[in-house]
């Protein structure tokens, strides 16, 4: 009996409907369909009452799970066990900002740890990655955002990040200090792309606050947001840990708002609720919680 057999019930049960299961497993339907029928004729028993609307476990199939769920876990267990990294495969979703300017040290750790695993990164926005990671199409996200709270994921806080508002040293508001938000009445903005998270709060801030405020360029790059800061097209607020080479270095300059007039936003590791955490998976976690906690302190 193939062990993805009971996989694939596994994710059935979960999601009561084929179509769903199909989708996270990244199969057609009617394989998932011959996998389940298959399952029954080898054991002789029905494990789904099947309607309309979705499919309901007989009591066999209630039973069935718990086998399941043992025989699943063990597999997954004599992997980890007798593995030396080379099967190893993780697909990362991430954002820009992270990938650039939080994550190649703790990575640089685990490739040291698992020098044979294969990690791939998928730069996309939160949004994406947490559809991604519902659908199985991402085995793990690291985002930048406020808190992710959402009855399929599991959402890990690492650590809150600065945001920061950025113009040129000869800017009217270079070096000033929490600042009223009332105070960016008619700047100029270099903003971020739409649907960017950090970007829809500071606009929902102004539009509340009857701010009237220039959108002079739009970008999907920090790095080009702050070049077209340093050349005095306008200010940007963007997570502080982007901004740091540059204001060491004293290319631009920094003003702040006061801390209660924006959201908060933390960077996150989310997880399906129902995801495997392998061997490797875990000890990334591990290492970006608890280096991430000990930088902290």
């Amino acid at each position: 009996m193939d062990i993805q057999y009971f996989i694939t019930f596994r994710e059935v049960a979960r999601c009561q409907n084929l179509t769903r299961a199909a989708i996270k497993l990244g199969y057609a339907q009617p394989t998932v369909s011959v996998q389940i029928q298959r399952l029954e004729h080898h054991f002789g028993t029905k494990l789904f009452e099947r309607s309309s609307k979705r499919l309901k476990l007989t009591a066999s199939g209630v039973q069935m799970l718990s086998y399941a769920d043992q025989i699943v876990e063990g597999y997954h267990h004599a992997l980890e066990r007798f593995s030396t990294g080379a099967n190893v495969n993780l697909a990362i979703g991430t954002t820009e900002t992270l990938a650039s300017f939080f994550l190649p040290p703790y990575f640089q750790a685990f490739r040291s740890r698992y020098p044979e695993a294969n990690v791939v990164f998928f730069p996309t926005s939160d949004h994406e990655i947490s559809r991604k990671i519902k659908s199985g199409e991402l085995d793990i996200g690291i985002v930048l955002d406020m808190p992710v709270i959402d009855p399929e994921l599991k959402a890990i806080s690492v650590r809150n990040e600065e945001m920061i508002f950025i113009c040129a040293k000869d800017h009217p508001l270079h070096g000033r200090q929490d600042m009223g938000m009332n105070e960016l009445q008619n700047s100029s903005f270099i903003l971020t792309e739409k649907g960017c998270c950090y970007r829809s709060a500071l606009e929902r801030s102004m539009h509340d606050k009857g701010i009237t405020y220039q959108i002079v360029s739009e970008m999907g790059s920090l790095e080009g947001i702050k070049q077209c800061v340093l050349y005095g097209m306008g200010i940007a607020m963007i997570p502080k840990i982007a901004a740091n080479e540059m204001l060491a270095k004293q290319q631009i300059s920094a003003f702040s708002i006061r801390e209660e007039t924006l959201s908060s936003f933390y960077t996150q590791i989310i997880i399906h609720k129902n995801k495997h955490l392998s061997a490797p998976l875990r000890y990334l976690i591990e290492l970006i919680t608890s280096q991430a906690a000990g930088a902290r302190g």
